[in-house]
């Protein structure tokens, strides 16, 4: 196993619940860690004042050989969501903005396309670009997480080359690009480089002194971990800086954490104000019963007696997580250089079955006290959601033995019994599972959400309506024909994986998307993608593309 560099307790770890909590990770941790050379990993475990217990794992190579500490410098990648979070909110602090002006206000210039409004930068507000409510895609055409070109300025003008997903406010669906527009609009009201304005507003306020947004600082320091991707190092400049380019170490997540528990007071000080530490905490735009959901910068679930706050971050060959439980005073962090997702989730099952252990299972929702009219499923509200959603990993809602329901994975399905919920389309089955259909919209069929009752987690888990066996033939348009065969996806210009272009039932499909022609050469997938055969140089999803010969 890894060699341990620091193992200590610091503070006197007083809770039954926070030493079940040490004592399980500690049994779990070689599980949860490869033993591979080159791996590196800290971890804490903190409650509102000190820190009670961590360790260090791995050398950082080269020849001193240092060992990892909890000084030594980590990619966070996508947990710097919370952190341009909490930039935006300094910002409505000092005045400087507000969550719910549009922010054509701010960036006046910024323009993008969309199939459903005419002008949405005058609809999308800080709120919606927080939470991922505005509807952009996941990645730039200049700079994103499958080309590596390294100018924040021109992969924020990109972001005016692509099309919205949804129409602004329908839906959740997480996307760097919003998360990016928010960070660069605090650089135009701040007037300072977004690493310099982050300094001075969030991490030296909190106290996280080793942290930076600094890319020539970051790779100039000798005490960094290396990203392994595929066990090659990955680069330490990251296009997407707002969303997910700042790095951090051990003892700054401390503070960090601590900052959450102590709900914006750092050292009895109060630093941001209460309602907007609130604002943070809480699921936005939530459907009545929502307890699992996207926050501003953190995602909230229900746990136990309690609930929890977390995010997690992935990618370039790091990986890290934090958990935090403001009202049992408890967080854990985890930072790696390892590419493997799977320490991370293995950490979190950990802590929240301990949680649940001690504490006890977390609350069902009933189904008991809705208001809820059964229909049959002959009636035109139930035949009209029948179809794939998603593509081969998705759902599909069809008959079986004359049965309607809803089929997961290959061979799994499950009876549906369908309700009228104030107007809301619901099927339930098992024990505590249903579908919710959104409103169809622009003339396609609304996305369907699958709910867990146990966590209550209204539009998360969401795939959208791809076709359906009883689908009327396509155009089947001649000069389609050009474009069918199989692709290479490129990161920076090398090939990473493939897919084919083909044409079914009168429509073009990129693998299992099915797609629709907006203009020639220009195709949206049943999901709002484009796939781009109208330039020299084709790309999906804002990403390169080549033909293979």
């Amino acid at each position: 196993m890894f060699a341990v560099s620091n193992a200590t307790i610091f503070g006197q770890v007083k809770q039954p619940l926070t030493e079940s909590i040490i004592t399980n990770i500690r049994n779990e941790l070689p599980v949860m860690l490869p033993d591979e050379s080159g791996c590196n990993a800290v971890l804490a475990v903190v409650d509102e004042q000190y820190s009670l217990w961590e360790k260090a794992y791995g050398c950082l190579g080269g020849t001193n050989s240092k060992s990892v500490d909890e000084y030594t410098l980590f990619s966070i990648q996508s947990m710097t969501k919370s952190f341009t979070a909490l930039g935006v909110l300094f910002a409505v602090q000092d005045g400087l903005v507000n969550l719910d002006t549009p922010i054509k206000e701010y960036l006046p210039d910024f323009m993008v396309n969309s199939l459903y409004d005419e002008h949405p930068e005058s609809e999308i507000t800080l709120r919606h670009l927080l939470s991922h409510w505005a509807g952009f895609t996941h990645e730039a055409p200049f700079g994103n997480n499958y080309d590596d070109r390294f100018d924040f300025t021109q992969h924020i003008k990109s972001i005016s080359n692509t099309w919205l997903k949804y129409p602004v406010g329908y839906r959740y669906y997480y996307s760097n690009l919003g998360i990016d527009l928010a960070g660069y609009i605090l650089q135009i009201s701040y007037g300072k480089p977004y690493s310099v304005l982050m300094k001075e507003n969030v991490l030296d306020r909190i106290g996280m002194v080793s942290s930076s947004f600094d890319m020539d600082l970051i790779e100039s320091e000798s005490n960094r971990a290396p990203g392994y991707a595929g066990k090659n190092d990955s680069p330490a400049r990251i296009p997407m800086i707002p969303a997910g380019g700042l790095y951090s170490n051990l003892h700054d997540m401390k503070e960090y954490i601590q900052f959450h528990l102590n709900k914006g007071v750092v050292n009895g000080r109060r630093i941001l104000r209460s309602d907007l530490m609130e604002q943070m905490h809480t699921i936005q735009f939530p459907h009545s019963r929502q307890r699992f959901g996207y926050c501003l910068g953190l995602i909230r679930e229900p746990v136990s007696d309690s609930y929890g706050i977390y995010h997690a971050g992935g990618g370039y060959g790091f990986t890290s997580i934090m958990l935090m439980f403001p009202e049992k005073k408890l967080g854990v962090v985890l930072l790696t250089n390892i590419g493997d997702e799977s320490s991370i989730w293995a950490l979190r099952n950990t802590v929240k079955q301990t949680i649940v252990g001690k504490c006890g299972d977390t609350p069902i929702e009933s189904t008991d006290d809705l208001c809820l009219t059964m229909l049959e499923p002959e009636e035109p509200r139930v035949q009209s959601v029948i179809g794939r959603y998603g593509d081969e990993n998705g759902y599909v809602i069809k008959y079986e033995n004359n049965v309607v329901g809803i089929q997961i994975g290959q061979n799994t399905f499950y009876p549906l019994t369908f309700y009228d919920h104030e107007g809301e389309l619901v099927g339930l089955y098992g024990n505590f599972s249903e579908v919710r259909f959104l409103p169809d919209y622009h003339g396609k069929h609304g996305s369907m959400m699958l709910v867990d009752r146990r966590s209550s987690n209204h539009y998360f888990n969401i795939k959208d309506f791809n076709d359906c066996p009883s689908d009327p033939p396509g155009p089947d348009k001649a000069d389609w024909s050009e474009f069918v065969g199989d692709y290479e996806l490129l990161r920076n210009g090398q090939p990473i994986g493939d897919f084919s272009v083909t044409i079914r039932n009168g429509y073009l499909y990129a693998g299992e998307n099915r797609c629709m022609e907006y203009k020639p050469g220009l195709f949206f997938t049943y999901e709002g993608e484009v796939i781009d055969f109208s330039g020299t140089t084709p790309s999906a999803m804002n990403i390169r593309i080549r033909k293979k010969k």
